[in-house]
This record gives C-alpha cells, structure tokens and sequence, in this order.
C-alpha cells in the first residue's frame, strides 16, 4: 500500500480521535483551536470509558460504543451552556485563512519530517516497546478486552484481578481499523499522523493562545502553529526511541491539558465571590477529563503536567495571597487561614507521597545506585552537553545520534525568554521551561542519587522527559517570533500589519530551517531505520517480509483458528495474532507468565517424560510451533529466557509441516490430539 492509498485510514483516524468529543462539546461556544484540542482530550477519555464498561461487560469493544459517554459529555455541555450563556472559551480573532495555513504547514512538515524515509503505511517499528503495542491492538480487535484496568493481563497472565496499562493508544487504533478496514500497521501510522496534526498541532498553538500575554495573542498562535513541527524532542524522537506510541499519544495531549489546568486556576481566582463556586465546579469537572485523559494515555505523563503546571499555580497563588493581605481586615484574616490550610494539605500530600514511594514502592529497599540501571536510565554525556543541548535545541534521535544545533529556532526561545522576563505575569513559563530542562540535563547527564530520585517517575528516560520540552518551549518561541517582528516593524517605521507579518516569516523560517537540520542530520534516519524491514531472513528486526508472508499464508492456513501457537517471541512469532490471526502463547518477550506457559518456554523439551508439558499444551490449546532462528536486537540482555521451543525443534522432537527455507512450522503429536472444548 502507499501512503496515498492510507489516506481512509487516516480520515478515519480524526473521525475516531475528534469525533466524540466535537460532540460532547456542541453546545459550548470555543474558538476553534479550543475545541479541536478539548475535543481530543474528551475522545480519549471516551474511549477509555466505554472500554472499560465493555470489558467489564465481557463484551468485545466497537468504536461506536464511544458516542455513549459522548452523549453524556453533550448533556453535560448542554446544563453548563445554559448557566453561562454568554461564556466563550478562548476566542481567537486571526484571520482563518492564517490559521489553516500555519496549521496545515506546520502539519505537513511533520509528516515528511517523520515518514519520508518510511517505505509505506504497513511497515511496523521494530522495537521492544512495539511488539506489545502491536499484540494489545491485534488482541482487542480480535475480541480482547481493551480496558486499560486489564489490557496489561496480555502479558501478567499469572494473576487475576487488575492490571492496569494505558490503552489509549491502543483504542484509537483499533477503532481507526475498524472504521476504515485498514489492517494495524496502517491504522497506527494514520493515528500517529492524526494525533500530531490533531491534537500535538492545535493543542499546543491552543496552549500558547492560553498561556501568553493578551497583546498580539493571535499571531503568535498563527506562528506556534508553525513551530510545532520545527521541536526534534516531540514529535519525532518519541517514534523512533521505544517505539513508545502511548507516552506520544500522552504528550501529544499535554498542552491541551496543561492550557485547561490554566485557565481552570485562572477562573477560579478570578471569579466573583457569587460565581465562584459554580467555576470551581466546572473547572473540576474539565480538570477530571483533561487528567483522565491523560491516564488513559500514559499516567506518566501526569507528573510532567503538575510539573509544567505548578510555577502558574504557585505565581497565582502568591498573587491571590498578596492581593488579600493587602486588603487588610477580615480579608487578611481569611487569607491567612486559607495559607494555613493550604500548607497544612500540601505537607499532607508530600507525607503520603513519601510514605507510599518508601512503603509501597520500597523507595530504599536497596541502594539508588543499583536502582534505574537499564539502558533507557543511563547517563550518555556529561551535564554541560545537555545544556547546551537545551541551549542549542539539539537532541538525540532515539538511534544512538544526535541531531544538528537548531540555531534559528534556539534563536526564537531565547528571544521569547528575554521578552517575556519584562511580563511578570508570564515569567512563571520562563520557569517551567527551566524546570523541564534541568529534569532532562540530570536524567541525560548524571546517574547519581538526586538524578534517579527526581527524574525515577519518568524511569529516568532522557527522551520522555526532553519530549515535555516542546510543550512549553514553542510558546517561547512564538513570543520569541512576535517579539522580533516588533522590532523589525519598530526599525523599520512599519505599523502592526508589518509586525504581524514578519513574526510569522520569523516562525516560518524557524521551521523549515529546524526541519531541514532534523532530516539532514539523523531524525528523519532514525526513524526510517527503526520501520526498516529486511526482505529474507531477519537478524536484529522483529520480523521479515518473508516471515510476515509466512504467517499471513502458511500459519493461518494451517494452524485452526481455536488453537494458539507456540514460539520464541524474541524470534518474531508474538507477531503470529497480527499477520496469522493466531493467538501467540507469549504476546510480547517480557511478561509475568502463569505456570502452564512458564512449563512450555523452559521444558518444551521434556514432553516425553514430563506429563505436565502436555497439560499445558492441552490447557492453552497449542498443538503448533514456529521457529525461526533469530533474536531481534541481539536478544533479551538478561538471558534467554524461553530456551524451551528452541532446545526441542534442535532435538527433532515434532514433526515440520512447512518452511520457506527460514520460518518453519512444526507439529506437535507427542499428546494426541486437542480436547474438545
């Protein structure tokens, strides 16, 4: 397929990811980046929700069952309309024609940026994190449960009960090939595009529109809608390191939920004593859909938003608390006590916080110099390399290389940072940016005690945290742009058409030069690396064009629908429920297996003597096994840990029923045949 033909898949992707949510806010009055933002926030949430009812009913999940809880957020809407008739949420006056463009532009380069050196829509990541991706979606639209408060019982299948994993992603995935027919390769890359163009675009202009001074407001939305795509920390890292599509799904709602937390503190402090209550109530309720949306994407990505967040809600804080000491007299009084109060509930939370890390996660159960030592954790450059990557906007690619300096757009933050030092109602962003960007220096730069314990919620990953960099640094940047078209209009003797004017030529230049570094310097490699696939016989890859044949023909024809296959997952054959339609007895090649699957990948080769190998077989219904004689990127680190497939197609235990000269399918007889059942 081309990437011409996904373009279904794709239109069904913003049908799936916007849809919902456009309905659930009808009848509230937005500008237009407002709601196409919220609307993404409110879809995911949707989803998660009528996923979770579903599995819970036992039932398999449809795309359509999302427009229930739509309906309940149109009712929702419809009461709130009613109490504030006349409240419109973030007007945006910019000319229209201005915000499609930018919004189209800044969409188009990311899409070329990322995917010109993918070969088509149905090539796959071939990484660790992506095998599970890619078993969850086919198990859901194979009738799995695609609650995220059981999705992680693909791979914990020793315990009952909940096990909670983010399926956001996955949802939307999965819906996007059920509207569209497209297969799961195409639908995740027709979601990835739809979320960077949907959500990561609008949400994070919508965020600037939220976050910056009232003065030239709508053209430095116009120029954040360029810069979104001009930050190689997000979107582009994110598909090539991992590939982690929830955290991407979770950032890329990040500033939609970061302007609501914004503007739901900002209403509530300036809210008439009488209406006071009535925003609270509401802002709560938009607080819960930002952050359970957010939950339902990847949960840890809201410790990023209280971190991006808290400098605004600390200056309004401060703000309210100065207003009301010097109002003197009762006010002071009450000002006092809510200080009390509120200290009091913050001590009380960071004690609970400390109790559950030192009780319940066991915080120092063992030294932090042992703790967060996996490859994703480890300090690859000393401290100063990372603020100069900061400084410079330079930023690894997910493949082991960093990309050129991006000058002009670093050239923008700092501009921006400068103008914004004299708005002491901004400043608080200038702050964030400080905060996100010593996060990244510490886990990138340092392995010692006060790294792991401020980066660990993030597990010490560089590139999550560098991807929440964008999320504040592309307001910077547009002010940075208005801030120099001022001065070029102010040099040049011109009014404000021309300042408009040239803040956009600066955004626009900052983009295509930032994306011309990031595709001649390793981003745009990166990736196309990653979705790479060897045509024969795989080595370092998941899979090969050849075994993805093998399966979509030979195993589904040959293996019956009820039974599940057996193999090595680091050799490909988790895929076998995505190209075959087969279930695999291990979905992914890291998980907590219960006794019959443990039995079956270390004592396959003891099914003669062993009767409790052909108890398994029989209770997870497997009567087949592929091999093929490769470890994806070189294999698990700490040993090979399904030796038993291995150790018995060597032995000539069963008997090969087909092989295209690499894959090879057996056939287990050793235990007669399958119960019925």
């Amino acid at each position: 397929m081309s990437w011409v033909g996904s373009v279904p898949a794709f239109a069904a992707a913003a049908v799936v990811l916007l849809g919902p949510g456009l309905i659930a806010l009808a009848p509230l009055r937005m500008g237009i980046l407002a709601r196409v933002s919220v609307a993404g926030l409110v879809s995911v949430v949707c989803l998660g929700g009528a996923a979770t009812v579903a599995g819970a009913l036992g039932i398999a999940f449809a795309a359509w069952y999302a427009l229930a809880p739509a309906l309940v957020g149109l009712a929702a809407a419809w009461l709130i309309r009613r109490a504030s008739p006349a409240r419109v949420v973030s007007p945006l006056t910019a000319p229209p024609l201005a915000i499609a463009g930018a919004w189209l532009a800044g969409a188009a380069v990311i899409a070329v940026v990322a995917l010109a050196g993918v070969a088509g829509p149905e090539r796959i990541s071939q990484t660790y994190d992506n095998v599970f991706h890619l078993s969850a979606a086919a198990s859901i639209l194979d009738g799995g449960s695609g609650s995220p408060l059981t999705l992680r019982s693909l791979i914990e299948t020793a315990d009952a009960g909940i096990a909670y994993y983010p399926s956001g992603w996955h949802l939307i995935a999965v819906a996007t090939s059920q509207v569209s027919g497209a297969s799961i390769p195409v639908a995740f890359h027709a979601a990835w595009l739809a979320v960077a163009a949907l959500a990561w675009v609008p949400g994070v202009a919508w965020c600037a529109q939220v976050v910056l001074p009232r003065t030239r407001r709508d053209v430095a939305v116009v120029c954040a809608l360029f810069l979104a795509a001009a930050f190689g920390a997000f979107p582009y890292s994110l598909l090539a390191w991992g590939t982690i599509y929830p955290t991407f799904l979770a950032h890329a709602l990040l500033p939609a939920a970061c302007a609501t937390g914004v503007l739901v503190a900002r209403g509530a402090a300036e809210a008439p004593p009488g209406r006071r209550a009535r925003a609270i109530l509401v802002g709560s309720a938009a607080l819960a859909v930002a952050l359970g949306a957010l939950a339902v994407a990847h949960p840890r990505v809201l410790p990023t938003w209280a971190v991006l967040v808290a400098p605004f809600v600390v200056w309004l804080l401060a703000a309210v608390v100065r207003r009301g000491w010097c109002a003197g007299g009762s006010r002071r009084r009450a000002t006092v006590r809510a200080l009390v109060a509120g200290g009091a509930l913050a001590a009380a939370a960071l004690a609970a916080g400390a109790v559950y890390a030192v009780g319940v996660l066991g915080l120092f159960d063992e030294p932090l110099e042992n703790r967060l030592e996996g490859p994703q954790a480890a300090a690859v450059q000393g401290v100063g390399a990372g603020v100069a990557q900061v400084l410079l906007q330079q930023f690894g690619t997910g493949v082991g290389t960093v990309t050129g300096p991006a000058i002009v757009l670093a050239a923008l933050i700092a501009a921006g940072i400068g103008a914004l030092v004299r708005r002491g109602s901004a400043r608080w962003l200038i702050v964030a940016f400080a905060i996100a960007a010593a996060l990244y220096v510490l886990a990138a730069g340092s392995d010692g005690a006060v790294a792991k314990l401020a980066t660990g919620v993030w597990y010490k990953d560089r590139f999550r945290i560098a991807a929440s960099l964008p999320v504040v640094a592309v307001p910077l940047a547009a002010w940075g742009a208005v801030a120099l078209g001022r001065l070029a209009a102010r040099a040049t003797a011109r009014g404000r058409r021309v300042a408009a004017f040239a803040s956009v030529g600066f955004a626009a230049v900052a983009v295509v030069a930032s994306g011309l570094v990031l595709a001649l310097t390793g981003t745009t490699a990166a990736i196309a690396a990653v979705f790479a696939q060897p045509a024969e016989r795989a080595e370092w890859a998941v899979i090969s064009a050849a075994q993805q044949d093998f399966f979509d023909t030979v195993v589904r024809e040959t293996v019956p629908a009820d039974q599940r296959v057996l193999g090595d997952p680091w050799d490909g054959s988790a895929l076998t429920g995505l190209y075959a339609d087969r279930e695999p007895v291990f979905p992914h090649v890291n998980g907590q297996w219960d006794a019959d699957r443990l039995a079956l990948a270390w004592h396959l080769e003891d099914i003669e003597d062993n009767p409790d190998v052909c108890r398994a077989l029989d209770a997870l219904r497997v009567r087949y096994v592929l091999y093929d004689p490769h470890e994806f990127g070189g294999g698990d680190p700490s040993g090979n840990h399904f030796p038993g497939p291995h150790r018995a197609v060597e032995a000539g235990l069963f008997e090969r029923v087909a092989t295209d000269g690499v894959t090879e399918l057996y056939r287990i007889d050793q235990c007669g045949e399958l119960p019925a059942g």
